[in-house]
């Protein structure tokens, strides 16, 4: 049995339907999907008939993004790379590399998706972590730059120019999917419901059911205890997702080794940021998939850049960064909308729109 299928085994899956007299219904469902628990709520007449045809869409996107799966996209990129033949991709796949392309310029490389090489060196998250060597490092990062990854709108194609190179779409796909989801939904006319991709990705709508604005909790990032919360942030027709050194890392020597790789380096990551949390309201085209790279990207530039990058942003995109000193920097109103902020916390106080 692969680790998938043992994940699979322990996770409980559970449907909750409460039939009102207008025909209402209350549904819960929870699935690994993604290489995450994915858990959907959703409250309408046609709210069994929306999570049951999300869960579907939610593993197509699976097979498509996920190395493991033979004839997935990005294992046919890395297949051919260096070969020189552009790969068809399916539509969701190009749309994906392409907004990550954007933001790779944007960033000056800080989200690159070209790192899977990096990603399966360190190993972070699995059972053969390490720090690798630096002969290892630096042959590995010759195979990582987004320069490398070359894009063909006309015939919906790309390709790697060099042999060993592959993506790595963690840091986006959760994003897309939630997108996704919340495009069904609004097909079934469902207004109030969760869409939630393991904690990091997540898009509220409308109301919960004690009809007030759904309370996510944003976990602090230096307690073990993933129910210690560093703030909770009411949230109403939005997107958000979150980003820490804390959610897979192993220690050596003392040094906390993160998942969240620096492409410039081929390292973790280490900016003074330990955890990010975005934003964006139901004005922002695909904000899941949005605030889903902004996250890596406002880890790897860092507190001081992170924000100013943030204040670039489309209005209904805002954020909170934590610092290494437990400074929360914001933009927009985050600092006012922020609940139950933990007194290990303190606003960084600075000047116009980072106070």
């Amino acid at each position: 049995m692969g680790k998938r299928q043992k994940m699979a085994a322990f996770l409980l899956i559970l449907i909750v339907c409460l039939c009102a007299g207008c025909g209402e219904q209350q549904v819960k469902k929870s699935e690994l999907i993604l290489d995450t628990a994915v858990t959907l709520a959703a409250e309408g007449a046609d709210a069994q008939a929306a999570i049951d045809e999300s869960m579907a869409r939610l593993k197509t996107i699976d097979s498509m993004v996920n190395p493991n799966v033979p004839d997935s996209d990005v294992n046919k990129l890395a297949q051919l790379a260096g070969t020189g033949k552009w790969v068809s991709l399916q539509p969701e796949v190009y749309k994906m590399l392409a907004t990550a392309q954007d933001f790779a310029v944007k960033t000056n490389g800080a989200f690159d998706v070209t790192t899977k090489t990096l990603v399966d060196l360190w190993g972070i998250g699995t059972d053969h972590a390490k720090v690798p060597s630096p002969v290892e490092l630096a042959a590995a990062q010759k195979l990582v730059g987004w320069q490398k990854l070359e894009l063909n709108e006309e015939k919906q194609a790309a390709r790697l120019q060099e042999k060993g190179m592959g993506v790595d779409l963690g840091g986006i796909a959760k994003g897309f999917a939630v997108d996704e989801v919340r495009k069904i939904y609004a097909k079934y006319g469902i207004e109030n419901g969760l869409i939630n991709l393991g904690g990091s990705s997540l898009y509220a709508l409308g109301v919960n059911k004690e009809q007030t604005a759904w309370r996510i909790g944003i976990r602090h990032p230096r307690k073990e205890d993933a129910q210690e919360k560093m703030a909770v942030l009411p949230l109403k027709d939005a997107a958000l997702s979150t980003s820490g050194d804390y959610e897979r890392f192993f220690e050596a020597g003392g040094v906390r080794y993160h998942h969240i790789i620096d492409p410039r380096t081929g390292r973790p990551a280490q900016s003074g940021a330990i955890s990010v949390t975005i934003v964006a309201d139901s004005s922002v085209p695909d904000g899941g998939m949005l605030t889903d790279l902004l996250t890596t990207a406002v880890f790897v530039l860092g507190p001081e850049q992170g924000i100013h990058f943030l204040q670039t942003m489309p209005h209904g995109i805002k954020g909170a960064i934590v610092d290494g000193r437990y400074q929360l920097w914001t933009t927009g109103d985050m600092a006012k909308e922020l609940e139950d902020v933990s007194k290990d916390f303190q606003f960084w106080q600075g000047s116009g729109e980072l106070q």
